[in-house]
C-alpha cells in the first residue's frame, strides 16, 4: 500500500505560529512588493519623474555605496540594541522612504531617499539571519529556517515581478504610483508582523560591553571576500547575460524572462535541500568549492552561444542556465553555512552585517564589470569570469579549513578531513 506523502509543514497553522513564523510571513509580504517595484523603478524615475539615464545611474551608484558602508555598522548596532528591534526599524524606514517617492521630485532629494531605502533594503537580510540565529539552535534547524526565509523571499519576488510586468506594460504614472503605495504598505505590514517575533537578548540585556570582534577575525573576512566574488553570479544572470544576448547572439531578449523564471522556480524547490549540506563549516566550504566550479562551467556554456542563433542558441542558453542555477544553489548554501557557522552566538548581527558587505559590493560592481567583461571582452571575458569563480571556490574550501583550525573547535577533526 502506497502511503500518502506527508503534508508540507508550511501548509499548517502551527508552522506559522512558531516563533520564526512571523519572520517568514514578513519576508513573503515584503518580497511581493519588492518584486513588483524593482521591476519598474528604473522606468518610473526615467519616464515618470524625468531623470536622465546618467542621473539614474549616478543615484543608484551612490545608493549602492551607502548600502555597502552601512551594512556592517548596522549589524554591530543590532547586537547591542536588539536584532529584532533593528529589523523592525529598518523595515519601517524602508517603507517610509518608498512612500516618499510619490511626492519627491528634486534629483538630490531622490538620491538621498534612495540612499536611505537601499541601505535599509541591503541590510535587512543580514539582520533577519541574525534574528533567526538568536531564536533557533545551531545546526540543521537554524540553516533550514534561514534557507526557508530565502525561499519565501524568492517566491514572493517572482509573483511580484509578474505584477510589475503588467504595470510596466501599461507605462502610466498612476500604475507606478500604485506600486509605490504597494511596496511602501508591504514594508509597514511586514514591520507589524515582526512585532510578533520574540525579543532576542541583546548585549545590553546581558550587560556585556565589548569592542568589534569581526575585524579581528581574519578567516571570516577572507570568507566574506570570497563569497562576494561568488556573488557575482547574481549580477551575471541579472545584467551580464542580457547584455551578452543583445551584443553577441541572435537570441530574442524575451528568453531572459524564461531563464529568470526557471532560475526562481528551481531555487524555491531545491534551496532547502541543498542548504542542509552546509550545516557544518566544512560542508559549507565544500559547497563553495562546487559552486565555483559549476559557475565556471556555466561561463563556458554561455560563451558557446557566441554569434549563435535559432534553436541552437536557445537550447545552449537553457543548458547554461541549468548549470548556473545549481552553482547558485551551492553558493547560497555555502554562504549560509559559513556566515552562521563562524559567528559567535552573541555577535550574529555584527558578523552577518559584515558578511553581507561582500555580496553588496558584488551587486554594486556587477553591472559595470559585466559590461567590460562580456560586452567588450566577448568570449575572453567569460574565461576571466570563470577563473574568478574557480579561485573563489578553491579559496572558500581552504578558508573553511583555516577557520576551523584557528578556532580549534573540538570534535571537528573527522569533518575537517573531508574538506
Amino acid at each position: 500500500m502506497i502511503r500518502p506523502r506527508p503534508r508540507p509543514e508550511w501548509t499548517t497553522l502551527a508552522w506559522w505560529r512558531h516563533p520564526v513564523g512571523p519572520i517568514h510571513a514578513a519576508a513573503l509580504v515584503l518580497s511581493l512588493g519588492r518584486g513588483a517595484w524593482f521591476t519598474c523603478w528604473a522606468m518610473f524615475f526615467i519616464k515618470s519623474v524625468g531623470l536622465t539615464n546618467a542621473q539614474f545611474g549616478v543615484g543608484i551608484t551612490l545608493a549602492g555605496v551607502a548600502g555597502l558602508a552601512l551594512g556592517a555598522p548596522l549589524g554591530y548596532l543590532a547586537d547591542r540594541v536588539g536584532t529584532r528591534e533593528t529589523l523592525i526599524v529598518l523595515t519601517l524606514v524602508q517603507g517610509l522612504a518608498i512612500l516618499s517617492y510619490a511626492v519627491v521630485r528634486d534629483f538630490w532629494a531622490i538620491v538621498a531617499v534612495t540612499c536611505v531605502m537601499i541601505a535599509a533594503e541591503r541590510s535587512t537580510p543580514a539582520i533577519r539571519v541574525a534574528v533567526i540565529s538568536g531564536l533557533t539552535p545551531p545546526g540543521d534547524e537554524r540553516l533550514n529556517t534561514i534557507s526557508t526565509a530565502r525561499v519565501m523571499t524568492q517566491g514572493g519576488i517572482v509573483v511580484g515581478a509578474l505584477l510589475g510586468g503588467l504595470v510596466l506594460s501599461a507605462d502610466s504614472r498612476l500604475g507606478y504610483l500604485s506600486l509605490i503605495v504597494l511596496y511602501g504598505v508591504a514594508n509597514l505590514l511586514a514591520a507589524a508582523l515582526l512585532l510578533r517575533v520574540p525579543h532576542v537578548r541583546s548585549l545590553a540585556d546581558r550587560k556585556v560591553s565589548r569592542g568589534v570582534l569581526v575585524l579581528r577575525d581574519r578567516p571570516f573576512l577572507a570568507a566574506t571576500l570570497l563569497n562576494g566574488l561568488l556573488a557575482l553570479n547574481w549580477g551575471m544572470l541579472d545584467s551580464g547575460v542580457p547584455l551578452w544576448i543583445t551584443a553577441h547572439t541572435g537570441a530574442p531578449l524575451w528568453v531572459m524572462g524564461l531563464l529568470m523564471g526557471f532560475n526562481a522556480v528551481v531555487i524555491v524547490l531545491f534551496q532547502n535541500r541543498v542548504s542542509r549540506a552546509g550545516a557544518t563549516v566544512a560542508g559549507a566550504g565544500r559547497l563553495g568549492l562546487w559552486s565555483g566550479l559549476l559557475l565556471a562551467v556555466s561561463c563556458g556554456v554561455f560563451a558557446a552561444t557566441y554569434h549563435g542563433s535559432g534553436t541552437y542558441v536557445l537550447v545552449v542558453l537553457f543548458l547554461a542556465a541549468v548549470v548556473h542555477v545549481v552553482g547558485e544553489l551551492f553558493f547560497v548554501g555555502s554562504g549560509f553555512g559559513l556566515s552562521v557557522g563562524l559567528a559567535p552566538q552573541d555577535a550574529h548581527g555584527e558578523y552577518q552585517g559584515m558578511f553581507n558587505t561582500g555580496q553588496a559590493a558584488a551587486m554594486m560592481l556587477a553591472p559595470g564589470a559585466m559590461t567590460v567583461l562580456l560586452v567588450k571582452g566577448g568570449q575572453l571575458g567569460w574565461l576571466v569570469l570563470a577563473l574568478v569563480y574557480v579561485v573563489a571556490g578553491l579559496g572558500t574550501v581552504a578558508t573553511a579549513r583555516w577557520a576551523l583550525h584557528e578556532r580549534g573547535i573540538g570534535g571537528v577533526t573527522s569533518d575537517l578531513e573531508k574538506v
